[in-house]
């Protein structure tokens, strides 16, 4: 469902490498009301899942038209325009918050939402492998128990236990989150790490030039992948990924409404099957054909 970049081009590496400060600077922010997750209506907690995908950005209108124009989602402005969900074809798939920062440089990043047994738990299991909390644990009215971390090599995410239970396992759509994708410098701790904290079956799969790709799969079903990071200069990072019909046509468009091709879709390793965009603000995610066959 992934892929490892041979030759990965520099200006991605430069545009990571540029997220760090104000990314903190937002999250350390003050909190604001969130509203609650709809889809989480289950009654089952499934650890390891990825549960939700907030948008970090300074321009919201930006990445409205953009994310609008690309995947047709439409956006419901709450907590007095502070937050803005996310919904495709009627469901509910993620948030956009406001990133306000002091630091003149235009970036955001999608932060996603990883499900828990036991978010205290995780919050010292962060602290004693040497991640950061940067807020929380909290209780959000609506959401269930949350903290915001950055794990011991570097990447930001929310671990959480919802209040009424996480989505139901169910098949991308065209539009939907497909996946999602840790690249990491160090690919044994952060297999430890992970393994430790939701307990994740590993399923280690050679992809050639000595590289091994890893998936980690939860209560049977694969949920995220694990990669060796291409870039010597640039943090540990999740990445995600959205289903579309067609790679090379999504990218012209990327293009078109203001974003950037990263990596390009048709290298011999990819054959059109994949390409990392980044949105006019910033934020960086995968577009990928599935199956791909």
């Amino acid at each position: 469902m992934a892929y490892l970049l041979r030759r990965p081009p520099r200006r991605y590496g430069a545009w990571l490498t540029a997220l760090a400060l104000p990314l903190l600077l937002a999250v350390c922010a003050k909190p604001i009301a969130l509203p609650p997750l709809p889809a989480a209506a289950s009654g089952a907690h499934l650890a390891g899942k990825f549960i939700w995908r907030d948008l970090l950005t300074d321009d919201v209108d930006a990445a409205k038209r953009f994310y609008g124009g690309l995947f047709g989602w439409e956006f419901s402005d709450v907590a007095d325009g502070a937050y803005a969900v996310i919904t495709h074809r009627g469901r509910p798939i993620g948030g956009i918050v406001i990133a306000e920062t002091k630091v003149k440089v235009k970036v955001s990043q999608w932060v996603s939402w990883l499900s828990v047994p036991d978010v205290d738990a995780a919050a010292r299991a962060v602290r004693d492998a040497g991640g950061t909390v940067l807020r929380g644990p909290m209780d959000l009215e609506g959401r269930g128990r949350l903290v915001v971390v950055t794990d011991p090599q570097g990447a930001l995410l929310v671990l959480a236990r919802t209040t009424d239970g996480d989505p139901a396992d169910a098949e991308a759509g065209i539009g939907d989150w497909l996946w999602t994708e840790l690249w990491t410098h160090d690919r044994d701790a952060s297999l430890s790490f992970y393994g430790g904290l939701v307990g994740y079956g590993v399923d280690e799969r050679d992809i050639g030039d000595g590289n091994a790709y890893t998936v980690l799969s939860a209560g049977g079903t694969p949920q995220a992948g694990v990669v060796r990071n291409p870039f010597e200069q640039v943090a540990t990072h999740w990445l995600p990924y959205v289903r579309v019909a067609d790679p090379v046509a999504v990218a012209q468009r990327v293009t078109e409404l203001g974003g950037r091709v990263l990596v390009e879709p048709g290298d011999e390793r990819r054959k059109g099957t994949a390409a990392i965009v980044a949105d006019p603000t910033g934020a960086a995610f995968t577009i990928q054909r599935w199956p791909l066959n």
